[in-house]
């Protein structure tokens, strides 16, 4: 612990903000390994009971925070059993670092579609819904129908954004509990969002109704970023070098 920390004051005066003491992360991995036996012996009926009780929790109001430990473990074994892919624990550590709004960093092939489904299903109880963004249109398209089943066997809805949609089939995926889409497609829809004149022809209705968002296009161009300031959403683009050229 004193040698994180040692490493960590090392990179703030160097201006790299990483965490490097995981004792909280772990203290929450150790009550989800708690509820792993239970939940194995559970029936698939009695395992979507679960679910939607958490989601009428989540509805209600309940903070997300206190959902996390039921939410991750319930989303863990469901994984397991629908997909045959348990998370190992450095990912359910990356999930939990991901819903705490933290950028965590995977290798290809260590489980970034896995993980993302912890935090996704968990931020998806309030009924708001979640926007996963990836790379491009084929992942967004892969991975809604690779984890599509965990999601629906949980008792939520998944669609996918792909270019060259029509207008109803856009609105119909981001109605959805979790949407897969890219940093470009999504971006667009909502500055097409801030031309229209009447709600009906919204296609992120969920985004105009008020969720802070950040997205990264990772594709070489310009990332865009979506704040919100006092109720008043925004569109900002931030730029690579930090600064436009004067």
């Amino acid at each position: 612990m004193i040698l994180g920390k040692l490493r960590q004051t090392f990179h703030r005066f160097r201006g790299r903000l990483i965490e490097f003491d995981l004792t909280p992360y772990r203290k929450l991995l150790a009550q989800i390994d708690t509820r792993e036996d239970e939940l194995v012996k559970l029936s698939d009926a009695r395992l979507r009971e679960l679910s939607d009780d958490l989601i009428a929790r989540g509805r209600a109001g309940t903070k997300l925070d206190d959902l996390l430990v039921e939410a991750f473990a319930l989303a863990r074994e469901v994984s397991s059993r629908v997909l045959g892919m348990r998370h190992f624990d450095v990912q359910v550590l990356g999930g939990i670092a991901m819903h705490q709004g933290k950028l965590i960093e995977m290798q290809t092939g260590e489980g970034k579609t896995l993980v993302a489904v912890l935090p996704a299903y968990l931020n998806a109880l309030t009924g708001e819904g979640v926007h996963v963004l990836t790379f491009n249109d084929y992942l967004a398209r892969r991975d809604a129908a690779w984890m599509g089943p965990v999601y629906e066997f949980l008792g939520l809805t998944v669609g996918f954004i792909q270019e060259g949609m029509a207008p109803s089939e856009r609105r119909h995926a981001y109605s959805c509990d979790i949407t897969y889409a890219t940093a470009k497609e999504a971006g667009f829809d909502f500055l097409r969002d801030q031309l229209c004149t009447d709600t009906e022809d919204l296609a992120q209705l969920l985004i105009a109704a008020g969720a802070d968002v950040n997205a990264k296009d990772i594709n070489g161009h310009s990332p865009l970023w979506y704040a919100q300031d006092r109720g008043r959403t925004e569109l900002v683009e931030f730029l690579g070098n930090h600064g436009a050229e004067e």
